[in-house]
């Protein structure tokens, strides 16, 4: 407890900082603020369903820098591995947008805090999708966030929007820091946007990264967005997304993630306005003594929408990998359709996954289902491959490529899809199974 004051300590300084240098985000931090004296940090006491499984007490043990170190951008060019070129590149560099030179899209505008191009009433994007309780972690970041950006998406049907946005942490201090990315996305209606979020990691050192990333999708648009989580192996990373996607809109997502010490993905999509489409895709990979929580929720507001929800986790050596989905079908949503799986390989017999799917339906005349499964992969399936000549060895790398390449081979972009086989695919080990 005297730990986790100093840490709150810490916290109400720097909030305290950043209202001095810049008045116009004085009543947002102080929401933050409240908010964190209201609820607290989360635990994982008992009765708090919602992190059971995860304790954050990693965090807020450790003693932080109040200074962020600063990097170049023509660094990050030549170490980050992801290149597009028909997407505008948006780096934000622990928490602050760093744009590179001669880097524009006319179908995105890009303001910020930082450049001074935000007024007081573009503050009130932020938080707007954010609900009050139950989101200790989202007070947090608007608490302390170095820099708030936004992006405007308005494209034509010939030439959709597409965005690579880097979220990168540094650390050259060799003491930790606390990075706070911000960032509201609104997408205009009718329009098409294409967007990679990827967290990367420039160094071995460790470090906390909170993110808070709100996404509107406007009548009749639609959004494929791609989310890469590959901070340092030393980090903390905890994240909240809250998508809200209105009439006759699309949101497709598929997560990638791997590396972190500890992880906690919080997304929520809410879907108020008829005829929506949803669909979530996620694909991870723990090693070692990992540790990442998908905290994944879909709300069902409207009548006659879809949505999808399909997790696969492959788990090694002693990690530890959650899956908490949630569909909610509230009073009026008729005619919803809705399904959610989690599927696991445990490839280690000290590895641990906890799955619960879970639905909460308060109207008739919908269709919803869910289901989640772990284990190893098919001794019958493994027989019937080595009879065919292939090893042990190679015959259950190609079953557990095989499991993973099922999200994989739904990216639509060839660069991203090659870079996730280099990454997801191609590194994954071999495996000696005892039958």
């Amino acid at each position: 407890m005297k730990k986790n004051s100093e840490f709150l300590k810490f916290i109400l300084n720097k909030s305290n900082n950043l209202i001095a240098n810049n008045g116009i985000t004085s009543k947002f931090r102080k929401y933050g603020i409240e908010g964190l004296e209201q609820y607290g940090l989360p635990t994982h006491r008992r009765g708090n369903e919602e992190w059971k499984y995860t304790n954050l007490n990693k965090m807020t043990s450790q003693s932080y820098s109040s200074t962020i170190p600063d990097i170049d951008n023509n660094k990050i060019g030549k170490l980050n591995k992801l290149s597009l070129a028909e997407h505008l590149e948006i780096n934000v560099i622990n928490g602050k947008l760093s744009l590179p030179n001669n880097n524009k899209n006319e179908n995105i505008q890009v303001r910020s805090l930082s450049n001074k191009t935000l007024n007081e009433n573009d503050i009130n994007f932020f938080n707007s999708l954010v609900e009050k309780e139950n989101t200790e972690i989202a007070y947090l970041n608007t608490a302390i966030c170095e820099d708030m950006i936004l992006l405007e998406v308005k494209s034509s049907s010939n030439s959709p929007a597409k965005c690579l946005l880097n979220i990168i942490n540094t650390n050259n201090n060799h003491q930790a820091i606390i990075s706070s990315p911000r960032i509201f996305i609104n997408v205009d209606d009718s329009s098409e946007f294409e967007i990679i979020e990827n967290h990367i990691s420039l160094t071995d050192e460790n470090y906390y990264t909170n993110s808070v990333i709100e996404i509107l999708v406007n009548n009749n648009a639609k959004v494929n967005h791609y989310r890469i989580l590959e901070d340092s192996e030393k980090s903390i990373h905890t994240n909240t997304t809250r998508v809200n996607v209105l009439e006759n809109a699309n949101f497709y997502s598929a997560a990638f993630s791997k590396g972190t010490e500890l992880a906690r993905y919080d997304l929520k999509v809410n879907m108020p306005s008829i005829n929506s489409f949803v669909e979530l895709d996620g694909l991870y990979f723990t090693s070692g003594k990992q540790h990442l929580d998908n905290y994944i929720n879909l709300d069902h507001i409207a009548p006659h929408c879809t949505s999808r929800i399909n997790y696969k986790g492959i788990l090694d050596g002693q990690s530890h990998a959650i899956f908490g989905g949630t569909v909610q079908v509230r009073e009026g949503a008729i005619k919803t359709d809705s399904l959610q799986s989690d599927k696991n390989l445990v490839l280690s017999p000290k590895a641990e996954i906890d799955s619960k799917p879970s639905l909460f339906i308060y109207v008739d005349d919908i269709l919803a289902g869910h289901g989640a499964t772990a284990g190893n992969i098919d001794e019958k399936t493994v027989y019937y491959m080595r009879s065919r000549g292939l090893d042990l060895e190679t015959a259950s790398k190609m079953l557990i490529s095989g499991f993973a390449m099922e999200i994989i081979s739904k990216v639509e972009i060839q660069a991203l899809s090659e870079y996730l086989i280099e990454r997801y695919i191609d590194t994954l080990p071999s495996y000696k199974f005892d039958f």
